[in-house]
């Protein structure tokens, strides 16, 4: 079963869009008024909403220009994974993806499909079959997590080793990443012998990830610094914050805080990233005020800014990939004609003869889709999906 090949691309829908935002809306209004006409401990949080309007404008603007560089290192990094893999996904197409997936997360309805999920799909879409587009997507992660990973061990060891702030709070995030880092590395110097478990088969997807990532370190290709640059730039919205607000925790402090809260995305509650971050500021002193205001404001930034964009991108996102499948229906037409029968005087393969058996014993329905399987392990169908006007690309 493959959920991802059957996962089409919603359309914009204006009224869909203004539906999702009304229930925000009355929530924000409803704050406000009970802001306005409350007394009592509620002042402390008007308080708050009041620092936030005397915000620092450079350092939001700043804020702003920060997360837009670190979209442009995520990019960087998936064309160049995800090119390597196929030629179409060149750097149009991966910000197609990467945008597109910002936008259909946070604006449509998506049913909590995310922009892990939309690249597996892309990727799919270009022609690659299932073990190998999912192989690509988790290279592509195993390079971007392990700059998350090592932040957290290298921060959290520093400030355990300083004393600063709890030591519980420093040294288990540490400890944790570096043995995260550690299996990985183990998974991809030693693969796990033998068993047909899921546990085994994702431990060896893994250790193949792990090496594939390590084989693209050694080519140096600048476009590796976009790890970097997805993380750092990110986490630097947050110190813009804390600065347009009037806090200044010491670098180590916030980009620390930056990225145990981040682990909080393993929680499945609302909030749950905000709440980290804000909890491990406290713990290191911040004023409660400013890192509630800066946290939040770093939270819009993060996730609004780039919706916008991402709606043209998905757009544009899903006329790629029309393209690509009326690309694809000449080579069916092609492959098909080729398994036919053999030419005059020639020896037939065993591969051309299994294709041959495949199209002319071959009768589309609903329930069956014949495919024409290709030597790279993929596949593209002889029939059209039902209300589709040609072939359709897929994967064996």
């Amino acid at each position: 079963m493959e959920p991802t090949a059957e996962f089409a691309l919603p359309s914009l829908d204006l009224r869909e869009l203004g539906r999702r935002a009304a229930v925000p809306a009355a929530v924000a209004a409803a704050a406000a008024t009970a802001l306005v006409v409350a007394g009592g401990p509620i002042h402390a949080f008007a308080h708050a909403l009041h620092r936030a309007v005397d915000a620092d404008p450079r350092w939001v603007a700043a804020a702003a220009g920060f997360e837009l560089l670190s979209f442009a290192g995520y990019v960087a990094l998936l064309s160049f994974v995800a090119g390597r893999a196929t030629p179409r996904m060149g750097l149009r197409e991966s910000v197609e993806v990467t945008l597109g997936g910002a936008a259909a997360t946070r604006l449509l309805p998506t049913a909590g499909v995310g922009g892990a999920a939309l690249t597996l799909w892309s990727l799919r879409r270009t022609g690659m079959g299932s073990r190998h587009a999912a192989r690509t997507l988790l290279t592509f992660l195993v390079l971007l997590y392990a700059v998350f990973l090592g932040a957290i061990a290298v921060t959290g060891a520093m400030l355990a080793l300083g004393g600063d702030g709890p030591a519980a709070l420093t040294a288990i995030p540490a400890a944790a990443a570096t043995l995260a880092i550690a299996i990985a590395l183990g998974l991809g110097f030693r693969a796990p012998a033998g068993g047909s478990s899921r546990i085994h088969a994702g431990a060896r997807l893994l250790g193949e990830a792990v090496r594939d990532a390590l084989a693209h370190i050694r080519l140096r290709d600048v476009r590796l610094a976009g790890a970097l640059a997805w993380w750092a730039f990110d986490a630097a919205v947050l110190g813009a914050m804390l600065h347009a607000f009037g806090g200044t925790p010491s670098p180590l402090v916030f980009v620390f805080a930056y990225f145990v809260g981040q682990a909080g995305n393993t929680v499945p509650v609302p909030g749950a990233v905000s709440g980290g971050i804000v909890g491990v500021l406290l713990a290191f002193g911040v004023d409660p005020e400013i890192a509630l205001v800066s946290v939040l404001g770093y939270r819009s930034v993060a996730i609004w800014l780039p919706a916008p964009i991402g709606l043209v991108a998905l757009t544009s996102l899903r006329a790629t990939i029309a393209r690509w499948a009326a690309e694809d229906v000449p080579a069916v037409a092609g492959y098909a004609a080729f398994a036919e029968r053999p030419a005059s005087g020639s020896t037939e393969t065993s591969s051309k003869r299994a294709w041959r058996r495949g199209v002319s014993t071959t009768t589309c329905s609903p329930a069956r889709r014949p495919m024409i399987a290709f030597p790279t392990g993929d596949a593209i169908e002889i029939c059209p999906r039902a209300g589709s006007a040609s072939p359709a690309p897929t994967s064996a």
